[in-house]
């Protein structure tokens, strides 16, 4: 019987480092934080995250770092995030980590264009998801819905996937509204 216990205890020391190795640190670069209610988001989205631990954010470098006990939990971080309207360059263990996809379709062109669930707390947070898409070919308007969470890029032949990867590159993920 002794030797069933020293048994189950030795495993079960040799079994938390191997979990521990299992956990690996999430790295998301580029994501807007322009203010301390854009910190307070991230943390309100990864709060119920199973598995996600040791948040950080960087507001100067626009880093968001946390611990995922493993790649279910790092992709249900990177989850999170996005339905809380924040967008980066994701890495996890060393390896890239995508968002989850917004719908866009490769090659099409809209004359009025509508992102839904971007993070939008403040004027802060207006200006860099209008900044972010002023610049692209065919832009003549840009309306920002702070309530409801929302840009609407308006103009003629505009690139749906351009103006989806520009939001991405300032930060912002922002699914596409569709009709239904």
């Amino acid at each position: 019987m002794h030797a069933i216990r020293r048994t189950i205890l030795a495993l079960g020391i040799l079994a938390f480092p191997l979990a521990a190795a299992n956990a690996a640190s999430v790295i998301v670069k580029g994501v807007h934080l322009c203010c301390g209610a854009c910190v307070q988001g991230v943390a309100k989205a990864l709060k119920d995250v199973k598995g996600v631990s040791q948040l950080a954010c960087d507001r100067d470098g626009k880093t968001v770092a946390f611990t995922a006990a493993d790649d279910k939990a790092a992709k249900a971080g990177i989850a999170a995030l996005a339905k809380g309207g924040y967008g980066g360059v994701a890495i996890h263990g060393g390896k890239p980590l995508a968002f989850p996809a917004t719908g866009v379709k490769k090659g099409l062109k809209a004359n009025s264009v509508t992102f839904v669930g971007i993070h939008l707390c403040c004027g802060g947070c207006v200006n860099g998801a209008k900044e972010a898409v002023e610049q692209l070919d065919g832009v003549t308007a840009i309306d920002v819905d702070r309530k409801d969470r929302t840009i609407t890029v308006r103009g003629k032949d505009i690139s749906v996937a351009a103006a989806s990867a520009a939001l991405f590159k300032g930060g912002f993920y922002g699914k596409l509204k569709t009709g239904k």
